[in-house]
């Protein structure tokens, strides 16, 4: 090996050293923009991240306060539902209340109908009894027809016999006031003892009286020839009128 080769040699670690020194200033003269830049873009991101973040939390709040508000808008609407499922229970009740009331006017209004009908009373049946001269006493004839009345008036429910006594023009006001009630009287006792209430029988003597003109006329009208006398008999009576609750029935007559 000639004297140039060791030379060489023995210089060759410092070029090497010196070449490598200058390498690596080199590298680090093109790596420093590049760290640079990544790190700017590194704090860029970071920014760009804690804004986002920033905003996702600023989201996650307006969420939850729209949450919350949804929560009482639905809290709201189910209190709101609940009155009126609860209204329109109380306006059903309110309503059945109202067909019971209508019901009960309607029961009442009847009620009062029935009562009212039931107050009215009307004629149904009249009748004359005559009696012999300053007489009280009943008579077969007398008897039988008030037996006809009693039978025709039995199945009518609470009727009301009204009996008014009357004499003829002899004697006293006084006294045939008198015999003409003793006349009713009878009568009265007749019918309870047939079967009539006597809580339904109303009497009262009313004295001397002239006979009625139709009463007389239809006496006439059998036997035109009737006498002053037998005026006198027809005057010697006890009218009887028959009344009943509201009854539609054909006024009749027993003479």
């Amino acid at each position: 090996m000639n004297r140039s080769t060791l030379k060489f040699i023995a210089i060759l670690p410092a070029v090497l050293a010196t070449f490598g020194c200058a390498t690596k200033t080199y590298v680090r003269q093109q790596i420093a923009p590049v760290e640079a830049k990544v790190t700017a873009v590194d704090a860029k991101t970071n920014a760009q991240a804690d804004k986002e973040a920033t905003d996702i939390s600023r989201v996650e709040e307006k969420l939850g306060s729209t949450d919350a508000r949804v929560a009482e808008v639905a809290s709201t609407a189910q209190k709101a539902n609940n009155t009126a499922d609860r209204a329109n229970q109380l306006a059903e009740q309110d309503q059945s209340v109202i067909k019971s009331d209508q019901s009960a006017i309607a029961a009442n209004s009847a009620s009062i109908t029935a009562l009212d009908n039931a107050m009215k009373y009307s004629l149904v049946a009249t009748a004359e009894v005559t009696f012999g001269f300053d007489k009280s006493n009943l008579g077969k004839t007398d008897e039988t027809a008030l037996d006809a009345l009693v039978q025709q008036v039995q199945s009518t429910p609470r009727v009301v016999f009204e009996l008014v006594g009357f004499t003829d023009s002899v004697g006293t006001a006084e006294y045939n006031l008198g015999l003409s009630r003793r006349r009713a009287d009878s009568v009265a006792r007749y019918l309870v003892r047939h079967g009539i209430p006597l809580r339904g029988i109303h009497i009262i003597g009313l004295g001397k009286e002239p006979v009625p003109a139709g009463f007389l006329a239809d006496v006439e009208a059998v036997d035109p020839n009737v006498t002053k006398a037998d005026a006198m008999r027809l005057a010697r009576r006890v009218r009887i009128r028959i009344y009943a609750p509201n009854a539609g029935a054909q006024i009749s007559s027993l003479q």
